[in-house]
Parts: structure tokens; sequence; C-alpha cells
């Protein structure tokens, strides 16, 4: 792996005859690599904070139940598409490189007879290329107004604060990048409530990266630099795309989609972030039945109500002829027998009066 990556940036290094320039373009590279799972992280990021109120709502109706919330909150997550691990995911696979170039910069930096003397570098001893011969012609890796093969710390300790202004100044983009990205996260709860903690955290981490960065050599700090740079331009793409409009409309599209396909439908009275019943259940073709037979029981309780009222003339007797075939009968006996009873009104008696 060290050798690896040696040889990429002493490929980049013949694109960009300069340290620093090559360690940029490394970076780009390594970036480039990791774009899809960084979008895919931001994108879970952006989702997770979209549903952070229903997600409160289902904690707290679970809040006595962990193994019940556990359950709701990874079919909820299932629900919308999202998972809740994914947001880690390039970080973990970011922290290998930051040691493995930690570990080359210090190999193409090390020296032949200690300090002062020319460098020896690590990895490419048979190499003849321009990064090899460039540095075993120098004892210093000069970009940018700074020698990368020294931290902050040791330059401000053995030269001075003027000459350890640019790297400090180095730093203090490390800090001002990891900055930007945590205020576009907070930013994206708008009208949210924001957890205390996960605010306190978002405040501190920035200035967690100054003991680090001021310790290792500034050609690593430059690959922080880079790749924070590189995530605040993927976050603000992510959350110009997934927070318009028509991406949201689109997004609750796919998850009544994934619903549907699962049979699940959504109760009417569901309160938001409350995920079906599992009783709610049913096929489309059931439900379509089950609303058929209760439109036409209705139709049918309207044609009896409406043949009642013509069969009568208001003052409880029978139209001329109406008893002579039974068929006002019959229509007095549906009434009375409460099967079909206008609103308002009391069931007839089946008792006739005689002339």
């Amino acid at each position: 792996m060290f050798q690896f990556l040696a040889d990429v940036l002493a490929f980049f290094y013949d694109v960009w005859p300069s340290y620093g320039g090559a360690i940029v373009l490394f970076t780009l590279a390594i970036m480039l690599v990791l774009s899809p799972l960084s979008i895919k992280s931001a994108r879970s990021m952006i989702a997770m904070q979209r549903v952070g109120p229903e997600l409160k709502k289902i904690q707290a109706k679970h809040k006595n139940d962990r193994e019940a919330l556990n359950r709701e909150m990874m079919a909820f997550y299932q629900d919308h598409g999202i998972n809740p691990f994914s947001s880690c995911l390039p970080v973990l696979l970011q922290m290998p490189v930051f040691i493995v170039l930690y570990q080359v910069l210090s190999g193409l930096t090390r020296r032949s007879d200690g300090a002062g003397s020319t460098f020896n570098p690590k990895y490419l001893e048979s190499d003849d290329g321009a990064l090899a011969t460039a540095l075993r012609a120098t004892n210093k890796m000069l970009s940018f107004g700074m020698d990368l093969s020294q931290s902050a710390l040791s330059e401000l300790q053995t030269e001075g604060i003027i000459t350890a202004l640019p790297y400090i100044t180095l730093v203090g983009l490390v800090v001002l990048t990891s900055f930007v990205q945590q205020r576009q996260i907070q930013g994206r709860n708008t009208g949210n409530a924001v957890n205390p903690q996960q605010q306190m955290i978002g405040k501190i981490l920035p200035f967690i990266f100054i003991p680090i960065s001021v310790t290792i050599p500034s050609g690593v700090v430059i690959y922080f630099v880079v790749s924070n740079a590189v995530r605040i331009a993927q976050q603000a793409l992510v959350t110009k795309l997934d927070f318009s409009p028509k991406a949201m409309a689109a997004a609750e599209a796919k998850r009544e989609a994934r619903l549907a396909a699962r049979g699940e439908v959504v109760g009417v009275d569901a309160e938001p972030g409350e995920r079906p019943a599992r009783n709610a259940k049913q096929k489309p073709a059931a439900i379509e039945a089950t609303a058929r037979t209760s439109t036409a029981r209705t139709s049918k309780v309207q044609r009896n109500g409406a043949g009642a009222k013509a069969s009568s003339n208001g003052n409880g007797s029978s139209p001329k002829g109406a008893g002579a075939n039974g068929a006002g009968r019959t229509t007095t006996s549906a009434v009375s027998s409460g099967r079909v009873t206008p609103a308002g009104s009391r069931p007839r008696s089946r008792k006739r009066k005689r002339k």
C-alpha cells in the first residue's frame, strides 16, 4: 500500500511539478474515488434530518419499550429508504488513507545522515523519476512558502512565529473548513428542533483538529484542507438538489411506491411519522372490493329510502290502489321493520283504520 501511494504521488508530481500541487491532485483523486460513498452519505444525513420530527414522535411513543422502539425505527428507516450507518462510511474509509499518507510522507522525507542532510526517499529507492530526483537533491520539501515535511509546532519552536505563520494559517484553514461543514449540517435543520448534544458536538468538533494538525507534517494538513473543501462542495450540491420541492416530492413518491409494493396502506387517521398498523396490510384487490361493496350498500339504502318516501302521502295512509296489490304493505313493512327509517320519522303502525 505504501509503495502504491508513493508511486501515485510520484505520478501526480510529473503532472504538477510541485510537492504541494502533487498532494492536492492526490487528494482530489482520493475524493473522486470516494465520491459515490460521500454523496450517498450526505443524502443519508439530509434524509435523517428531514424526518427528524417524525422520528422524535416514534421515540416519544415507545420511550418505555426499547424493543418496540428499535423495531419501529428500523421499519421507519426502511419505509423512507434511509441507512443510518452510511454517513459514517466515508470517514472510516478516509482514516486508513490519512495514516498511509502520513507514513508515505515521512518515508519520502527520510534523511541520509541525520538532520540537515538531503533526503533519501523511502519507497522510491530505485526510482529515477522526477519526484525521487528532486527529493534527493534537497533537504526541504518546499511548496506554498512552507517546508511540507515539517509541522507547525516544530517550526514555531525552532524558527519563531514569523516563519511559522504560513503553517498556522494552514491549520486555521482546517478549522475553518471543518466549521463550514458543521454549519452546513446545522443549516439544514431550519424549523426543526436541534438536539443540544449534537449542536454542542458541532461546535467543538472543528477545534479537535487543532492538536492533530499542529503536530503532523504540513503535507498531510494540505490533505485535510483539500478533502474538507471537496466535502463542502459535495454537501452544497446534494443539499441544493435534494431539498428542492421537486426532489422532496419525488422522495415521497418513492416512499409510497415502497409501501404499495409491500401491500401496506397508510391509514388516513395516522399521525405524521406513524407507520401503518400491522392489520392495515391489505391487498389492493381486497381494498377495491371492499370499497365497491360499501358503495353498493349505500346506493341500496338510498333507493329504499326514496321508495318509502314515494309510497307515503304524509298522513300515514297509502295512496289509492296501493293496498290492492300489496305494494303499500310491503313498503310500510320495510319502513316499520327499521331497515329503512327516514331521519326524524317514527315507524308506522300496521293497523289500518277501517271505514
